[in-house]
């Protein structure tokens, strides 16, 4: 398609911006607790945290279907003009999230001894993760409502309050992991503590925002869809799929280490090193996504094919750039990367050996991060979950008969993503781009749909 009015990659990168920033400065909260705890008398502080930290973003990961699922339905209610529909959404969402919530914090002791557990850390250690987690706990309700709301900010073209979100967070996180640590004379608990306040004090800034921003939307909420389990029918189908998605792209990577870790610590390490390659290209093209889910929601909902042409061209091609980008950058400047990350010679060595790998990967599956939003915007998350399982099959089984060597395990781990991506590219060709049937067809059938 030709002619794309200039607007139209205005708004694109009006949308991905935000969403890119907020995600690129994310590992700012990590290396802040580090540089605090790091300079304590004791290691096992640090590693309480890190320890803490990994079992809490299982769990926060856990829950990211409640923000993509939202996103989605929102996108394609804003483009229909249906603010009655926003703001039931809205609600139902909000008490599918309370119930979740509420299993988490009345089982938070048996998750965390069990988590724990299977951890296997020392007893020093786990002490330090169980008073971590013990506190951080209470934070998951500010945690869970500040992602869902994001999504339903995403879901009305508002990407800006996340970059605001994570800003105050991260300030306010900081000065108090300084304060209760060095001032108050804390540990393990005071980083907890102070990331609970930070989590706190970002979702009444999202709060705020939500009361002006439902002002502002026209009055309706159909309070009997509230309370009828059948108007939950969809929100649960497409949250299965997210969650499914988003469970086995969480195994995948579980196995990935698990495999790296069979041969030997130097391997483990390194390949720790070079997926924080894979975290950059994550964060960086979760800005063109968040802008295709938007967007294509908007045009599925109002029903307008030259629209959503629009959209899928100027949100496809930014992402490519950006994989182009990102994969000229790590052939280019990777070794230094990879120098910044550790001063260790024997790992600087290990890690840039297979960095060929990790140059590879934005071409690779950087399509499926594009899709993903395209696909959360047309409501066809079956697909998504359907593209994750491929990619995780094809890995489990390619794992168990390539050769031993850490450069077969990387090319398992790369079909993954090319499994998924080519499969994603498939559905997107003949069902959702513009011009097929079945993608005319579903952009009305999934408005009328949701309308019920």
């Amino acid at each position: 398609m030709r002619n794309i009015p200039r607007q139209a990659w205005v708004r694109t990168w009006g949308l991905m911006w935000p969403v890119m920033l907020a995600n690129l400065s994310l590992p700012l909260l990590g290396l802040v607790d580090t540089a605090v705890l790091g300079h304590l008398d004791d290691s096992v502080y640090l590693a309480g945290v890190a320890l803490g930290s990994s079992l809490m973003a299982f769990v926060f990961w856990g829950f990211n279907f409640l923000s993509m699922g939202l996103s989605g339905f929102t996108s394609q209610a804003w483009g229909a003009r249906d603010a009655g529909r926003v703001r039931t959404q809205l609600a139902q969402y909000s008490l599918v999230a309370l119930g979740l919530i509420s299993l988490v914090v009345l089982s938070h002791g048996w998750l965390i001894d069990h988590g724990l557990a299977f951890m296997g850390a020392s007893a020093e250690v786990t002490a330090q993760a169980d008073l971590y987690l013990s506190i951080r706990i209470w934070g998951v309700p500010a945690q869970v409502f500040n992602t869902m709301l994001l999504g339903f900010f995403t879901g009305l073209q508002n990407t800006r309050i996340s970059l605001y979100t994570v800003s105050l967070a991260q300030m306010v996180n900081l000065v108090l992991n300084v304060v209760l640590v060095y001032g108050v004379g804390m540990t393990t608990d005071g980083i907890a503590l102070g990331t609970v306040i930070s989590e706190y004090l970002a979702l009444a800034l999202v709060l705020i925002t939500l009361r002006k921003t439902l002002k502002g939307l026209a009055p309706g909420l159909d309070r009997d869809l509230l309370t009828r389990l059948s108007a939950y029918r969809a929100i649960f189908s497409v949250s299965f799929s997210l969650f499914l998605r988003t469970f086995l792209l969480l195994l995948g990577f579980a196995w990935f280490n698990r495999l790296g870790a069979q041969l030997g610590d130097l391997v483990l390490a390194g390949n720790a090193i070079l997926l924080t390659f894979l975290t950059l290209i994550s964060n960086t093209l979760d800005g063109s996504a968040a802008a295709a889910e938007a967007q294509v929601g908007m045009a599925t909902g109002r029903g307008s094919p030259r629209l959503l042409s629009q959209v899928l061209w100027t949100t496809g091609w930014s992402a490519a750039g950006l994989m182009a980008l990102m994969t000229l950058t790590f052939g280019a400047l990777g070794g230094v990367i990879i120098d910044l990350l550790t001063s260790q010679p024997d790992l600087q060595q290990q890690a840039d050996r297979y960095r060929f790998w990790i140059t590879l990967l934005p071409v690779i599956g950087g399509l499926a991060f594009w899709l993903d939003g395209v696909f959360i915007g047309a409501r066809r998350t079956s697909d998504m979950r359907n593209g994750v399982i491929a990619g995780f099959v094809v890995f489990i089984v390619a794992s168990q008969w390539l050769p031993p060597g850490n450069h077969w395990l990387w090319f398992g781990f790369s079909l993954l993503f090319l499994t998924r991506s080519m499969w994603m590219l498939a559905i997107f060709w003949f069902r959702v781009r513009p011009g097929t049937t079945r993608a005319d067809t579903n952009a009305l059938s999934t408005v009328s749909q949701t309308k019920r």
